[in-house]
């Protein structure tokens, strides 16, 4: 047997063709009106006739696994991930010295820099399980799945995706999921991410990714730039000019957590999804914005690193040099100008324009602060 069927990842307008048929709850057929009673006894329905009497349609509504399946799959479409197992599942080899062996993998979404693997598992009524065994019986596989995975798609950072629908997970099996290194989406996760992607579209996977890699260091993302050195209100701020790509990559406007599940409210006051979608023609028509976003910068504890210019002006506290910005996700919390940078995503000019900055320093920790910021930019 071959391994992986790297074919049922499918791409641009199979892509499109997929999406259509995820979006359906029912699945149709058509088959001899002879075969009807049988059909009907299995659960299926009659719901279309033809010209030739001979042939009937019949439709059957998908299973609740196979519903959730679609739903995180839509899901991440709508984020912008742009390679998708295009049927139900798709099957992965876990084992290089038996191609036999394979894993089926319920969704696996792909962009230029990561890769998803989720495992979806739904019920028809809220019931409590333990999903130890089988938590642990897929642990053995994550190294083999992982190395089929990147070596079809080098390059990317990877991450396993336990969803769950109607289940009520007990500790120990989220320990163990932890301890396998892998994320855990409740139905408030997805519900979550669901709404984020429909208000924000593509710009929204920058939220997930910053959430599922949050702090690991972006590849190949060149971290210098020219910058001037400030002070102001006795803080220490930097100003330059990046491309939007490389900002959107490492920003951040909220980050949800189990202890604040409901922060979609706040994402439509911070950022309307039809002022986003007049930035973006805006911006595509050659438009451009002069004044500077800001934004500050979490080093983690470990400051940043400024390369000061031996060219200097002694009249001017200010100072001239290279600033190595973090190549980190979630590393800029994005405090004013949110609709200017989402703006760019999806556009012409996301890797050709440099928008300015205004970058303080771990100002995230001075909690009111930001919320006079916050709450100047709601009212706006």
């Amino acid at each position: 047997m071959a391994r992986t069927d790297w074919s049922q990842v499918v791409y641009d307008k199979q892509l499109a063709t997929a999406k259509s048929v995820h979006k359906k709850l029912f699945v149709t057929q058509k088959i001899l009106a002879s075969e009807l009673p049988e059909y009907i006894d299995a659960g299926w329905e009659k719901c279309k006739d033809y010209k030739s009497p001979k042939y009937v349609g019949i439709a059957k509504e998908k299973p609740v696994d196979e519903q959730f399946e679609d739903r995180i799959w839509l899901m991440f479409a709508g984020m912008g991930f742009y390679g998708l197992n295009a049927e139900n599942g798709i099957l992965i080899s876990y084992d290089f010295s038996n191609d036999d062996l394979k894993e089926r993998i319920g969704v696996l979404a792909v962009d230029d820099e990561t890769a998803l693997v989720g495992l979806c598992h739904a019920s028809e009524a809220i019931i409590e399980k333990s999903f130890a065994a089988e938590i642990t019986a897929f642990s053995d596989k994550i190294s083999g799945i992982r190395k089929e995975v990147l070596k079809q798609f080098p390059g990317r950072k990877l991450k396993f995706i336990w969803a769950s629908h109607n289940f009520i997970m007990n500790r120990r099996d989220l320990a163990l999921l932890d301890k396998a290194g892998m994320a855990y989406f409740s139905d408030t996760t997805v519900e979550y991410y669901t709404d984020l992607a429909k208000h924000l579209g593509s710009c929204s996977r920058y939220q997930l990714l910053g959430s599922l890699f949050a702090n690991q260091e972006i590849k190949n993302m060149d971290d210098k730039v020219p910058a001037i050195q400030g002070k102001m209100g006795g803080y220490t701020y930097y100003s330059f000019s990046i491309e939007p790509e490389k900002l959107l990559k490492i920003g951040y406007v909220l980050h949800r957590s189990e202890a604040n599940k409901n922060m979609m409210p706040t994402y439509q006051r911070l950022i309307k999804k039809k002022r986003l979608q007049e930035v973006r023609s805006f911006i595509n028509d050659g438009g451009y914005f002069p004044n500077s976003i800001i934004i500050s910068i979490d080093t983690n504890g470990k400051g940043l690193v400024f390369d000061q210019s031996a060219s200097k002006v002694d009249s001017t506290i200010s100072k001239i040099g290279i600033l190595h910005i973090p190549k980190r996700y979630r590393s800029a919390y994005i405090i004013d100008g949110q609709h200017r940078l989402y703006g760019y995503s999806d556009s012409l000019y996301a890797e050709t324009n440099t928008i300015p900055v205004v970058a303080f320093v771990d100002l995230e920790c001075v909690l009111k602060f930001h919320c006079v910021l916050l709450a100047i930019i709601v009212d706006q």
